[in-house]
């Protein structure tokens, strides 16, 4: 399950880059419409034309790359699904939030009480202890008692001794532990090999607590950072650009500025995309680890806008 589920949300970033990538062209391809505008009114140089068809140029290369990065994504979660590699995977518009725990301690108590591999490692140790109990029996003297009853008849015997009673015996024998070093030394084997389960049980718990430690901090930390990146710094940015353009398509601002805040809001909205899919790929390795939990509340996160930024009408 948390591979696939890593697969989906590897799918749903590339999606979203693709889509974002897509978006931010119109919206420099708009902005190539402003710099023509400016340069047949001699209100710009050529420059500005130039550098825009080269960054046009540079972003469909990257789309290019990317819808390549889809198909490979796509074969990715097939694979894992056991399904044809030509299924037309698509991943949903917009996430349901997946806030992270708070309660760190219970997942400490529930990974340990829950985790698989932890219940496969009592087990083992389990099975050494009675190997010691089983050693250890070997200290004791093997006795063996049997008794044996045979019926005599006088009718048509064989032999003149045959007086019809009947014969009853009984026999003890046993074996003496006398090789004790022999013993002691494979009772010392097994107390070996129940210790090194014991510690091996040990570390994988220290591991596991290790694990929920980690995916837990770096759950919350990617929560945090794309609630910041969504509330604060793209909508800032988004903000920055439009006054860019607005101020470069009447000549108050450099054409450098304007384009740096595009290629800023670019980086920032796949940033951004990238934060909400690794948050949810650490809580599915978190979920194996703890063996499950149910915290998810319900939030929708809506996709990032599919129209460009509306501009102004060149002149």
């Amino acid at each position: 399950i948390e591979e696939v589920t890593r697969a989906y949300y590897e799918l749903y970033f590339v999606e979203q880059s693709t889509h974002i990538t897509e978006q931010n062209r119109n919206l420099l391809a708009n902005i190539l419409q402003i710099a023509d505008a400016r340069y047949r009114t001699n209100t710009t140089s050529q420059q500005d034309v130039l550098r825009l068809q080269a960054e046009l140029s540079t972003v469909d290369s990257d789309i290019v790359r990317l819808r390549q990065e889809l198909d490979s994504a796509r074969a990715e979660l097939a694979q894992l699904l056991h399904v044809s590699p030509e299924t037309p995977f698509e991943t949903t518009g917009q996430l349901v939030a997946q806030n992270v725990p708070h309660d760190l301690d219970r997942l400490y108590k529930q990974a340990i009480a829950a985790r698989p591999e932890l219940h496969e490692q009592l087990a083992a140790i389990e099975r050494d202890r009675f190997k010691v109990e089983r050693a250890q029996l070997e200290y004791l003297p093997d006795l063996t008692f049997g008794a044996q009853w045979g019926l005599m008849t006088t009718n048509r015997a064989s032999v003149a001794s045959a007086d019809g009673v009947d014969m009853v015996g009984i026999n003890i024998s046993g074996n003496l532990p006398v090789y004790r070093k022999r013993i002691s030394s494979g009772v010392r084997e097994a107390e070996a090999q129940m210790v090194a389960s014991a510690r091996q049980y040990d570390q994988m718990r220290d591991q596991t607590l290790r694990d929920v430690k980690s995916l837990f901090a770096q759950a919350k930390s990617q929560q945090e950072m794309a609630q910041l990146f969504r509330e604060s710094i793209i909508p800032k940015t988004q903000q920055a650009l439009d006054i860019a353009i607005r101020e470069y398509q009447v000549g108050t601002t450099e054409f450098v500025q304007m384009i740096d805040n595009w290629r800023e809001l670019l980086r920032l909205q796949i940033m951004h995309q990238r934060l909400e899919a690794r948050m949810r790929q650490t809580l599915a390795s978190l979920e194996r680890v703890v063996g499950g939990y149910t915290v998810y509340s319900i939030e929708a996160i809506p996709a990032p806008d599919t129209d460009p930024t509306p501009l102004p009408t060149p002149p």
